[in-house]
């Protein structure tokens, strides 16, 4: 008897120096589980790791994560009361530190990977979703896009970094709203505040990706990196000044300049 392997739990595809990765469970609504935070994390870190082994940027320019099926990401899953995976060994749901800390190092990995990372949403984003929603550099979303976080209708605990993040990113009013009052967040609210940029289809989503990943990739490390930076001070320290310098000393900031002089498009390389 031929045996059927599962599918993956996130696919993962690279053109036109685009990383795309695909959140694959939509019989679950693509609810995260330990193991999905994990192969998250894992195709992130290894954008990182090849900028690592080139001494400069990597050859993905940009980070698109997107799902399979009507919802983006329903949240962790909460009906799993153990995990099996890949490896074959056994995990506790959600409610256990296991999964806390795999979604944790999943939204750190984006939060600190070398490229902007964008979330193409479209349908319901719930609780853990709208977590790695809020950890993404940009969001494109449909109208058909909504964004909770039910922590207070299930007793749960929120950390300090998503309450602060929706704060700085919604705003302080949306994000009491939705998480104290439990209320949905509407793709009109979201846009209205600048928390998504409105998209009518897939192929508008795609442009915009295309459309960033051709700009200065040294630039958006300096600008992501001051943009996350928590603490105050980093905006002083030695590794802002040397993302500062390099930016100036590249030469892409050259080749910009030449390209305004021939009226052309400029052509960056991350160098």
């Amino acid at each position: 008897m031929t045996m059927t392997l599962p599918e993956p739990l996130v696919l993962s595809t690279t053109e036109h120096n685009i990383t795309v990765l695909t959140l694959n469970r939509p019989a679950k609504r693509n609810a995260l589980t330990a193991e999905m935070c994990r192969l998250l994390t894992q195709e992130i870190q290894a954008v990182t790791d090849t900028a690592n082994e080139l001494n400069g940027m990597p050859t993905t320019r940009i980070i698109v994560i997107r799902a399979q099926g009507p919802a983006f990401c329903a949240g962790a899953d909460l009906g799993a009361a153990s995990e099996h995976t890949i490896g074959g060994t056994i995990s506790a749901g959600v409610y256990s530190d296991d999964f806390h800390e795999a979604l944790f190092s999943m939204l750190r990995a984006i939060v600190s990977a070398p490229v902007p990372v964008i979330a193409d949403i479209h349908g319901p984003v719930i609780g853990a979703g709208t977590q790695l929603a809020l950890a993404c550099d940009l969001r494109v979303a449909g109208d058909k896009a909504w964004f909770r976080v039910p922590v207070a209708s299930l007793g749960f605990a929120l950390d300090g970094w998503t309450i602060h993040r929706a704060q700085n990113l919604l705003g302080g009013a949306l994000a009491r709203n939705m998480l104290i009052a439990n209320q949905r967040v509407t793709a009109s609210q979201a846009a209205a505040v600048g928390f998504i940029i409105p998209v009518k289809n897939p192929a508008q989503a795609e442009e915009f990706a295309y459309e960033v990943s051709r700009l200065a990739p040294l630039a958006m490390q300096q600008l992501k990196t001051a943009l996350n930076a928590q603490d105050a001070t980093y905006q002083l320290s030695a590794d802002a000044q040397a993302l500062f310098d390099a930016c100036w000393s590249s030469t892409d900031i050259k080749e910009a300049k030449q390209a305004r002089a021939e009226r052309r498009a400029p052509i960056f390389h991350g160098r």
